[in-house]
């Protein structure tokens, strides 16, 4: 008897998905500072390796390791093979859960009726929760041309779609386009939106996502500001991810979703060192809950009065090298003075490598005015 056949199936199940899951890859909630960590394939591809190298021990883990290979799956060379095992007889598609599909694998250069074997692929994959649009790579014309009408699919067993924006796919509409993509996945509970062009994207669709709870933009454009505030109509929202601003207000965006956002997160740019984002959510957000930002590249805010709702502050240490030590410190110290306005707040959580902060005695000031404030720091 091997040692393979002394533990029953269901034990090395379970250890095939500890060994093989990534989830964050998977999450349809709201995590700070994982909306943009994440590649497109570098995780998960590593899964896969893991669990073709498990594939290869012997029948038994090959038969039970199937339901972790074919979890994820990257669209591109070999569809053919690769739409061959999603719909023969052992039915490999019903494993499926998150699928990447690069826009030159839904390219129409030609006219031609027979579908893409990209979308009869995504057709296969009918518990499908996670779509991956990734940022296109710089290729030749040739491999990426938009001439005539993309297929669109229903997707209503999708709950996370990253969408990295390609203005000539988007004008053949179907699963090229962000907004028909959009209606076709009512149950949708997670939106990131990548790659968010300068120039004015005009969609007029109207676009009803009643579950979606996370809104994550790399970029807020005045166009896309406007589609989100009057065109999207999003009852569940309640929490945004801003990776920067383009524009000088955003009063529209929370003059519609103001009073459902429990929380909020800047990203790692200058742009938010330019405004003041945070005062203007502080006051036109009166259920906010969280506030999660980069504290070297956000402008703190100017509070005259106290914030109630605030119970969670997330601060990121990422540096910024615009600024020389002394400058740093003084503006580390003034959003921490900050703090002392939001008069609920409980946890003051640090992301990023805070050691040669936390090492300075300057730092224990800080931390002392926290706790006799009420506060736990956690690191």
């Amino acid at each position: 008897m091997t040692a393979v056949s002394l533990f029953p199936s269901e034990l090395w199940l379970e250890i095939f998905e500890w060994a093989t899951f990534y989830p964050d890859a998977y999450a349809t909630s709201y995590k700070p500072f994982c909306s943009t960590a994440l590649s497109e394939a570098q995780p998960t591809c590593r899964d896969t390796a893991i669990s073709c190298s498990l594939a290869l021990v012997c029948r038994l883990w090959h038969a039970l390791v199937m339901e972790f290979l074919y979890r994820d799956v990257r669209i591109g060379y070999g569809q053919s093979t690769l739409k061959g095992a999603l719909c023969d007889e052992q039915g490999y598609g019903k494993f499926v859960r998150r699928a990447v599909l690069p826009f030159q694998y839904t390219s129409t250069p030609t006219w031609n009726p027979a579908p893409l074997p990209s979308v009869e692929i995504l057709k296969l994959c009918n518990r499908l929760e996670v779509l991956i649009r990734p940022r296109s790579p710089p290729l030749s014309t040739v491999s990426q041309q938009f001439q005539f009408d993309a297929e669109s699919l229903p997707l209503p067993s999708l709950k996370r779609l990253e969408w990295n924006y390609n203005l000539d796919a988007e004008h053949s509409g179907g699963i090229n386009s962000l907004g028909a993509t959009l209606q076709n996945a009512p149950n949708l509970q997670y939106l990131s939106i990548g790659s968010v062009p300068r120039v004015p994207m005009i969609d007029f669709r109207k676009v009803s996502l009643p579950f979606l709870e996370t809104l994550a933009l790399s970029s807020l454009s005045g166009q896309l500001m406007h589609q989100i505030s009057y065109r999207w109509d999003l009852p569940s929202l309640s929490h945004i991810v801003l990776g920067a601003v383009t524009v000088p207000d955003i009063s529209c965006l929370w003059d519609t979703y103001g009073a459902q956002i429990k929380s909020l997160e800047l990203g790692r740019h200058a742009s938010f060192l330019v405004r003041d984002v945070i005062t203007p959510t502080l006051n036109n957000c009166p259920h906010l809950e969280e506030l999660n930002y980069h504290i070297f590249f956000t402008l703190p805010p100017m509070l005259h009065e106290s914030h109630e709702s605030i119970h969670t502050v997330g601060l990121h240490s990422a540096p910024n090298l615009m600024f020389p030590s002394d400058d740093t410190w003084i503006l580390l110290e003034r959003h921490f003075e900050i703090l002392e306005y939001l008069t609920s707040l409980h946890t003051v959580r640090l992301f990023g490598d805070w050691s040669q902060i936390v090492a300075d005695p300057r730092f224990a000031t800080i931390f002392v005015k926290l706790r006799e404030n009420g506060c736990q720091v956690v690191v």
